[in-house]
C-alpha cells in the first residue's frame, strides 16, 4: 500500500497531465529533451496530526513549473491552475484528502542558474489534510 504522500504525489501528477501539461516526477535529464514549459512534481512531507479517535496528517506537496524567458504568463497560468487542486476534496485509492487553500501558495522566481539562460520557475506549495 502506498503512503498518503505517494498517493497525493501520484494524484497531483495525474491532474497535471489531465490539464495537458508535460509532467515529470523528476527534473528531466538533458537526454530526455524536455521542452518548456513543464511541470515537475516535487517533494512532499507528512506531518502527523493526532486527534481523539485517530491519527490524521497534513501532507505538504511542492510542485515546480518551469518555463523559458518568454513564458512568464504561461508559467503563472499553469501554477495557478495546479493550485486549484487544493480547493477540492477528493479520494485516492486508500485515502481521502481535503485541500487547504489557506497556507498554500505560488511563488514565481527568475532563475539564472544556467549560464546565458533565463528561466521562470514557479514554486507551488500545496497543503492537504487527510480526512
Amino acid at each position: 500500500m502506498k503512503s498518503p504522500g505517494q498517493e497525493l504525489f501520484d494524484y497531483v501528477g495525474y491532474q497535471s497531465e489531465l490539464m495537458g501539461y508535460d509532467t515529470y516526477d523528476h527534473l528531466p535529464m538533458e537526454s530526455e529533451n524536455a521542452s518548456y514549459p513543464f511541470i515537475q512534481i516535487g517533494d512532499y512531507d507528512i506531518v502527523p496530526v493526532p486527534n481523539k479517535s485517530a491519527i490524521g496528517a497534513q501532507v505538504n506537496l511542492t510542485v515546480n513549473v518551469w518555463g523559458n524567458q518568454d513564458e512568464r504568463l504561461v508559467v503563472d497560468t499553469m501554477a495557478n491552475s495546479l493550485l486549484m487542486v487544493v480547493s477540492t476534496r477528493f479520494k485516492t485509492e486508500h485515502f481521502r484528502f481535503r485541500g487547504m487553500l489557506s497556507g498554500s501558495s505560488v511563488q514565481i522566481l527568475l532563475d539564472t542558474s544556467i549560464p546565458e539562460t533565463t528561466l521562470f520557475h514557479a514554486i507551488v506549495q500545496m497543503k492537504f489534510r487527510l480526512i
